[in-house]
């Protein structure tokens, strides 16, 4: 009889938690590949206005690169459509940001998350 081995989670020197506003990348036949980003919003004063902004740059920074084999980018997708069902289900539908329209053609663009 086989015996099931002990199963250990931990967490690697590199470990963080990040926040992503939107991802890019594509699957291949051999490999898909997600990079997450984060625009950060660079301001300025508004002359005349104590106390205004405007923002006078977007400065998209990469977070960080996800490499995994397309079996397992199917199993993700697979796994995230089912948390957002649960969660439509028990709160309605969760409204889709919009999507640029060269994103619309080309999956290896900007995609808003």
């Amino acid at each position: 009889m086989s015996r099931i081995p002990e199963f250990e989670i931990r967490d690697s020197e590199n470990y963080k938690i990040i926040y992503a506003m939107g991802v890019f990348g594509g699957l291949a036949h051999n490999d898909g590949r997600m990079i997450l980003y984060l625009d950060v919003l660079k301001t300025k004063p508004v002359r005349g206005e104590p106390g205004q902004e405007e923002v006078d740059k977007v400065i998209r920074e990469r977070q960080v690169e996800v490499h995994m084999s397309p079996a397992t980018w199917k199993s993700m997708a697979k796994w995230m459509m089912e948390h957002v069902q649960r969660v439509e289900k028990q709160f309605g539908a969760i409204p889709e940001e919009p999507v640029s329209s060269s994103a619309k053609t080309d999956s290896s663009k900007s995609h808003v998350v």
